[in-house]
């Protein structure tokens, strides 16, 4: 089925909102406490990636004697599953199930890549799209063990962007989402399969491909620019500029709606209950349950996932000053 673009016919006003300042630090008691994940055994840096939303957490270790190594933190273990042994690997993402997507990159700021899953222990090597053997990237993996990428081919003396999929029925199966206008690229990808996707700009307009259809993610009144970065059970998480406004957190709810954060910069993840982190330059990272401030991370380094156990994952500042991961919940 070809897809067709969605618009919407007016600019949102009415259901666009700032959340009050004052109803945020009413609401703001909650103490994050942060849990320092054990770190593996001969690594001097370790990092949270993604999560299972059950209490496991994956992401990757540093091992002076081989290199970057994908590690899972289940039930009071540390899991190693070794290296690709082609570059950096990194986890990009992870399912209920525990299956994991990722990727290996080499060359500057990772220009090449390819991508794995590792299932129930296994490392699959994900077969690259024809004519990207060395620029297949995943990007996020569905709760039934899809994962969705984008592969950057050439046409000509220009590269262009293809969404692509990995079947998790099919192994060895790499197909393009068929119907996506050219142009547009994976950013995130929610459980159910729909696709956050944007154009190759620097503020690419958020859009959600699902089930062969894309929706542009209505405007507010004299908005200037915006741009998302998480989906997560139809909502979605970014930026918004409005008037002469500094950047703000936003988020679009299930309705499509979008609703801007009162402080900080951006919103850099999102769960399905509405947790939200946004994040400020030299700040410490606020914690959000919608429009409601409910505390910060002023320990975190980095954050790089939220739970549906509403748990978030990331990094503090272990030995030496290097990434040591760490998760926070709420008390």
């Amino acid at each position: 089925m070809t897809g067709r673009i969605v618009m919407a016919a007016m600019l949102v006003l009415a259901a666009f909102a700032v959340a009050p300042q004052a109803a945020a630090a009413r609401s703001s008691a909650c103490t994050w406490r942060t849990q320092a994940l054990q770190a593996p055994t001969g690594a001097t840096q370790h990092q949270v990636s993604a999560t299972d939303h059950h209490g496991g957490y994956s992401g990757s270790a540093y091992f002076p004697d081989s290199g970057w190594r994908i590690v899972y933190w289940k039930d009071g273990r540390v899991i190693d599953y070794g290296s690709s042994g082609h570059g950096t690997d990194r986890v990009v993402d992870q399912n209920s199930s525990g299956t994991i997507a990722g990727t290996s990159v080499t060359g500057l700021w990772g220009a090449s890549a390819i991508s794995f899953r590792i299932r129930d222990g296994r490392r699959e090597r994900l077969t690259p799209y024809p004519g990207a053997e060395l620029n297949s990237r995943a990007i996020g993996i569905t709760e039934s063990g899809d994962v969705y990428g984008s592969a950057v081919v050439w046409e000509g003396n220009t590269t262009v962007y293809v969404a692509v999929r990995w079947p998790y029925d099919r192994p060895g199966v790499v197909e393009k989402v068929t119907g996506l206008p050219e142009g547009m690229r994976v950013v995130d990808v929610d459980r159910d399969g729909t696709l956050l996707v944007g154009t190759e700009t620097t503020y690419p307009w958020p859009h959600l491909w699902r089930d062969g259809r894309l929706t542009r993610l209505p405007e507010v009144p004299d908005m200037q620019f915006g741009y998302a970065r998480a989906v997560a059970d139809g909502m979605v998480a970014g930026m918004l500029r409005v008037g002469s406004e500094p950047n703000r957190p936003a988020y679009w709810d299930r309705n499509g709606q979008p609703h801007q954060l009162s402080q900080s910069s951006v919103a850099e993840h999102i769960n399905r209950n509405g947790l939200i982190v946004s994040s400020l330059t030299s700040t410490p990272f606020q914690v959000w349950r919608f429009g409601t401030l409910v505390g910060q991370l002023g320990d975190a380094a980095s954050v790089t996932t939220i739970g549906d156990d509403d748990s978030i994952g990331g990094t503090i500042r272990g030995a030496n000053h290097l990434p040591a991961a760490a998760v926070w919940r709420c008390s």
